[in-house]
């Protein structure tokens, strides 16, 4: 009896012993996961406001794209508003009666009647009655009558049918109606088949249709050859 009771304290000694290993190897796993779980809440902690952190490298380029896109877009905006102002054109209707002086920053077209002188930067179109002087960058006279002077840096078109009465100066002219007055035209002037013109011409170069008739002195003054070294 002694000898079993003695084999039975062995066996719940190292029963006990068992338990005791077990438990401590639960207790070192536990603390190593706990440890591994702080070592990974204190690396994203660290990644988290480390500004050097390949996280916020991406955020850093998705900003600069973000700010880059739009600034490309105000460089079309000064090309389209110029645009703009280059088409604007005021419009004098028909059946409008103005008495006095016009002066405009932009093209002009006057449908209506103007009784007194027109200046604007722009293109000057006249279809209506105009009895004064009119200056601008091209003018195109397409009306019954114009009574008044005409000056240019551009080109002056007189149009089949319309009767000017006054001088024109202008960089060229294109004369397809009739014209009393000087003619002073820096470049070439094209005379067309209609074209009726009584006062002296002055121009560079001098085209005359077929048909167009000239009441007056026709000289080339602008041209680039000197015609007295010729003739000495």
């Amino acid at each position: 009896m002694g000898f079993f009771k003695d084999l039975n304290d062995d066996a719940v000694e190292v029963s006990e012993d068992i338990i005791s290993e077990e438990a401590e190897a639960e207790e070192v796993v536990s603390e190593a996961a706990q440890e591994a779980e702080d070592s990974v809440d204190a690396s994203l902690l660290e990644n988290l406001f480390d500004e050097s952190a390949p996280a916020d490298e991406e955020v850093m380029v998705e900003e600069d794209y973000v700010i880059d896109e739009p600034a490309a877009q105000p460089a079309a905006a000064p090309a389209a508003k110029s645009a703009a102002t280059d088409d604007q054109v005021t419009v004098i209707t028909a059946g409008t009666t103005i008495n006095g002086s016009i002066v405009s920053d932009c093209s002009l077209n006057v449908m209506g009647t103007i009784n007194g002188d027109i200046e604007c930067i722009g293109k000057l179109t006249i279809s209506g009655s105009v009895s004064g002087n009119s200056i601008a960058s091209d003018v195109y006279v397409n009306a019954k009558r114009l009574d008044g002077n005409i000056d240019s840096e551009g080109t002056v078109k007189i149009g089949l049918g319309t009767v000017v009465v006054g001088d024109i100066k202008a960089g060229s002219a294109v004369i397809a109606g009739a014209v009393k007055g000087e003619l002073d035209i820096k470049g070439p002037v094209i005379f067309d088949s209609t074209a009726i013109i009584k006062g002296n011409v002055k121009a560079k170069s001098v085209q005359m249709n077929n048909g167009a008739v000239l009441e007056g002195f026709c000289s080339l003054t602008y041209a680039a050859v000197d015609i007295d070294d010729i003739f000495e």
